[in-house]
């Protein structure tokens, strides 16, 4: 009975000590979130080249404190006045020959000139010689109108006399209508040609079959616009010329400008990456290296998107480096839904989120961490990170219905 009595007492003990093992692990989870994917992270800031060269005396490395304005290196441009100098040759040469273009091209025009006025006077010429042979014509059309009509005025006097028979006085009568539609003729070939003439007087070419105006007119046309154009690139080249010339003629002061850069940094802080050696070819704003201050990092956290909702700036949530047993205090800053997952190059760590995974800023202090400049501001380091969890009954039950309803 005792061993009875004992065992039963053993097994609530037993049980008790895996309820009470269970609320303190499973507790936790169900009244706190604790995002599995959580990083340190800083804004970076870039340092730009600032001419077009060689780098030179880029000895930092990555880790290196620097100060705002900080000298980090040099960029050299040895060739600058050289390749200015070739270009202005290079130049000066195209601008040579658009001149000697725009001299043939002129000289071109006005021989489609001369030659559109000698075809002008040609064919004002053979117009003047056909109004001419038409006006002979028509005078002595009008001379044989004339001589029919007396004909049949004749005819008829003789026929009332009863000298000729009415068969005369049709004949006499028909050629005086054949004379007077010749004449008719004449008159309207005549109106034909002096129209014309004044077509070609305004350099309009009348007729089936023909331009308005003469292939060498359009040739001379068509080369008007091209020496317009030419003229465009003559003053531009022009305007580069002299603008080379210009930058030539400045005192070694200016040119050194030019020819020689430092590489500064923009801010102070921790050297965070360097994209160019000694000895690399850059050109101008070409990003040479990034640097990051302490004082702007925070942690980036991926949490369920349902629970952003509940996260408001100034929520209060713990952190810790992965790897420590201390958590500190932090604030949320902001946060962001799913739709914003883009890789964002500002930033010097990059943060792995699912699909459906919100993203949640968090305020920290880096005070209690020891010597975060020798630890790069501890930027990409893996955090834990706890906030409370907010339970909606309501939306609880619409998951529940949900799945029952699949």
């Amino acid at each position: 009975m005792l061993v009875k009595l004992q065992g039963k007492w053993l097994r609530r003990g037993i049980g008790v000590t895996i309820l009470l093992t269970a609320v303190t692990v499973v507790g936790p989870a169900v009244f706190n979130l604790q995002s599995a994917s959580a990083i340190v992270n800083t804004p970076v800031f870039s340092v730009h080249s600032p001419i077009s060269g060689t780098v030179v005396e880029f000895n930092a490395a990555a880790g290196q404190a620097v100060s705002i304005d900080q000298p980090l290196g040099r960029v050299l441009n040895l060739r600058a006045r050289e390749s200015l100098e070739n270009e202005l040759q290079t130049l000066q040469e195209r601008l040579d020959g658009l001149k000697r273009q725009q001299a043939d091209w002129l000289q071109l025009q006005q021989e489609f000139a001369r030659r559109a006025k000698r075809h002008s006077e040609h064919g004002l010429a053979r117009l003047e010689e056909q109004l001419a042979e038409v006006a002979s014509l028509a005078q002595a059309q009008r001379a044989q109108v004339r001589q029919d009509s007396d004909t049949l005025a004749r005819q008829e006097r003789l026929a009332q006399e009863g000298f000729i028979s009415p068969l005369q006085i049709d004949v006499a009568r028909n050629a005086l209508q054949a004379s007077q539609a010749r004449l008719d003729a004449i008159l309207a070939r005549e109106k034909i040609l002096r129209v014309e003439r004044q077509a070609l007087g305004d350099q309009i070419y009348l007729g089936d079959g023909r331009n308005d105006v003469p292939y060498t007119r359009q040739k001379q046309e068509d080369l008007r616009i091209q020496l317009t154009e030419l003229q465009t690139r003559l003053r531009e080249t022009q305007s580069r010329v002299d603008q080379i010339r210009v930058q030539l003629a400045q005192g070694a002061s200016s040119q050194q400008a030019w020819q020689e850069a430092p590489i500064q940094s923009p801010v102070a802080g921790l050297l965070w990456r360097k994209f160019s050696a000694n000895g690399s070819e850059v050109i101008a704003g070409a990003e040479l290296a990034q640097v990051i201050h302490c004082g702007d990092a925070f942690v980036d956290a991926a949490v369920p998107e349902s629970q952003l909702s509940h996260m408001t700036p100034g929520t209060p949530v713990k952190y810790r480096l992965l790897g420590t047993d201390a958590w500190r205090e932090g604030k949320v800053r902001a946060t962001s839904g799913s739709g914003s997952n883009g890789a964002d190059p500002t930033l010097a760590a990059q943060l792995p989120r699912e699909r459906k995974e919100g993203r949640v800023l968090v305020d920290i202090a880096q005070d209690g961490w020891s010597d975060p400049e020798a630890h790069l501001c501890y930027a990409g380091r893996m955090v834990d990170l706890k906030m409370p969890r907010r339970w909606s009954p309501r939306a609880l039950l619409s998951r529940m219905t949900a799945l029952a309803g699949t």
